[in-house]
């Protein structure tokens, strides 16, 4: 009877331990699986998403093709080498035809996906400026590069601008012309010439003429002012139709203007009309940076053959500011959410392809490196003079 007893005791020692143990297991596998980071097999990584609005039709249909291979190589890098944070990134694109009203519309559908806590858009001023107040709202941290006016940094959005304001490049382009030029401006009302205006008469250059594309005696004023040089803040084609006009009639002025001119709507249209003609921009062609030719080559990977505008180049580096804030986030607070992100973006830090970018008080990229362009009809695309950093 002893010996039974014995034996009846050994299993319920046994049994209690095996249960401690099976216990502890337990207690170790919810632990580690309470982290993101955590990997076992058959396990999916969380998701999080960045949004993308930008034309993919109409007009501007180009832009739209040009930056989402650039997104969409930043987050297959980022997916590869592991996730941001343990998390998996994905995108939500969408189409805003370069459209107000769609531009709105596109924003708030990004809103109500909880998963899609920052984007970027819109590429044009209008739209960007229509789809602001959705951001605001359902506070979603948007960059945008390729859009110039100051006035979108002061509202309610987290707005940050992947590149400067129009005054600075207004200032740049006023360097090319001496105090005695005749000076005018052809504008659609953009934020570039109006900047021109201000900066000018600031630093005592007299715009003589200042005329919209949609006058109906732009041209005859133009002529009449007998300017030496001639700015233009229009949008790519319309630019295009005004220095072809100008140089039929005869006009050898110096024609100069800001990013747009890079635009290849803008050779289209002008022909050999574009001939040395001067435009100065923070997103250079890519085949102009150096060390960039790996980015090159695996953008074509990923848009079959295409190759990169300077567009794609600044979407590229626009995702990789947005995956460096998502994870300083998630850092910080153990997962991403619009808030984290918006908190993370002014400390952020990237040194890539374009030079180090950080976001100053406004929310600009302040000390962004500017590139100079002459545009080659002979050659059939425009050629680096220099780079101001």
């Amino acid at each position: 009877m002893q010996d039974a007893g014995c034996r009846m005791q050994d299993t319920r020692c046994r049994n209690l331990a095996s249960c401690l143990l099976l216990l502890a297991s337990c207690f170790l596998f919810l632990t580690s699986c309470s982290s993101p980071l955590a990997r076992f097999p058959g396990t999916v990584r969380p998701t999080v998403k960045i949004g993308l609005v930008a034309p993919f039709e109409g007009r501007y249909r180009y832009i739209g093709y040009e930056v989402i291979y650039g997104v969409r190589l930043a987050l297959r890098e980022a997916n590869h080498a592991g996730g941001v944070g343990g998390y998996n990134v994905e995108l939500v694109a969408y189409d805003d035809g370069a459209d107000p009203t769609m531009a709105s519309e596109q924003a708030r559908k990004l809103a109500v996906d909880p998963e899609v806590v920052t984007a970027i858009g819109h590429f044009r001023e209008e739209t960007t400026a229509a789809a602001l107040s959705a951001y605001a709202e359902a506070g979603i941290p948007l960059v945008a590069p390729a859009v110039l006016d100051p006035a979108l940094t002061q509202g309610e959005a987290q707005f940050y601008r992947l590149g400067p304001a129009a005054d600075t490049l207004a200032r740049v382009l006023l360097d090319h012309v001496g105090r005695d030029d005749v000076v005018a401006l052809v504008s659609d009302g953009g934020p570039l010439g109006a900047a021109l205006v201000e900066a000018a008469s600031q630093q005592g250059i007299k715009v003589s003429t200042a005329v919209s594309p949609d006058a109906g005696d732009w041209l005859g004023e133009m002529l009449a002012s007998g300017a030496d040089a001639a700015f233009c803040d229009a949008a790519p084609v319309t630019a295009g139709e005004v220095v072809a006009a100008l140089r039929e009639a005869g006009w050898e002025g110096d024609f100069l203007g800001g990013p747009d001119l890079a635009a290849s709507d803008f050779a289209a249209v002008a022909g050999q009309a574009t001939e040395g003609t001067l435009f100065v921009t923070p997103y250079p062609f890519p085949a102009d940076v150096s060390g960039s030719g790996d980015f090159i080559a695996a953008y074509q990977n990923v848009s079959n053959g295409t190759p990169p505008g300077p567009l794609a180049l600044s979407a590229y580096e626009a995702t990789w500011v947005l995956l460096e804030a998502l994870e300083r986030d998630i850092a910080a607070h153990g997962k991403p959410t619009r808030e984290g992100v918006a908190a993370a973006l002014p400390a952020t830090e990237r040194k890539g392809l374009l030079g180090r970018v950080t976001f100053d008080n406004e929310h600009n990229w302040g000390d962004v490196p500017l590139y100079w362009y002459r545009t080659s009809a002979a050659e059939g695309r425009a050629v680096l003079l220099t780079a101001q950093e």
